[in-house]
């Protein structure tokens, strides 16, 4: 008796990221078009809008998907239970490396998101970062003249500017010594040097 071999069910949402990722990589975000897009995947066009409004909305997704890995990341991270000293480093290489893999994705967004959209998008950072100051100050673990939701936002501001010079700009220095070098920032900015 034969059986009817099923086809593994493609996640059509995922198959369009993948391949809009691919074209805007090689020819860019402005030469990108739905329709080679579609052509890509094999869909049809309205597969395309069943999923996403408009091209930018790609980079949306893209950044959002970015943003979900860095947001698990960090978690796991200052859930361990080491130093504060020792977060901060991992939680900057985890950041350079998650972003590594979203270069195209940091251009993109620079491209397409507005300024609010930028600020909406790393406010859950802000959030996180201001809440675990908050807590160590709350130990006595950093100082207690530093504003946490400030500080927050500059920690954040700063790594995310490292990562830009490393990753879009192509600065000449190493990845390791942006890695170290906003480590001892952010632990000098804590009082923790």
């Amino acid at each position: 008796m034969h059986q009817n071999a099923k086809s593994p069910k493609v996640d059509r949402r995922a198959e369009l990221l993948k391949v809009s990722r691919e074209i805007m990589a090689e020819k860019g975000y402005e030469a990108t078009t739905v329709s080679a897009i579609v052509a890509k995947a094999g869909v049809a066009q309205g597969t395309f809008y069943w999923y996403f409004p408009s091209k930018s909305s790609i980079v949306k997704a893209l950044t959002i998907e970015m943003q979900e890995e860095v947001q698990a990341a960090l978690a796991s991270v200052f859930m361990a239970s080491e130093s504060l000293d020792r977060k901060i480093e991992r939680s900057i290489e985890a950041i350079f490396g998650i972003l590594s893999n979203y270069r195209d994705v940091l251009v993109l967004s620079r491209l397409v998101d507005s300024a609010s959209e930028n600020e909406f998008a790393f406010a859950p950072y802000h959030r996180f970062i201001a809440d675990l100051l908050h807590h160590e100050q709350s130990r006595g673990t950093i100082t207690s003249s530093i504003d946490p939701d400030i500080a927050a936002e500059l920690i954040v501001g700063t790594v995310y500017y490292a990562t830009l010079q490393c990753y879009v700009y192509h600065s000449t220095l190493p990845v390791e010594k942006y890695i170290a070098g906003t480590a001892q920032f952010v632990r000098q900015a804590l009082g923790l040097v």
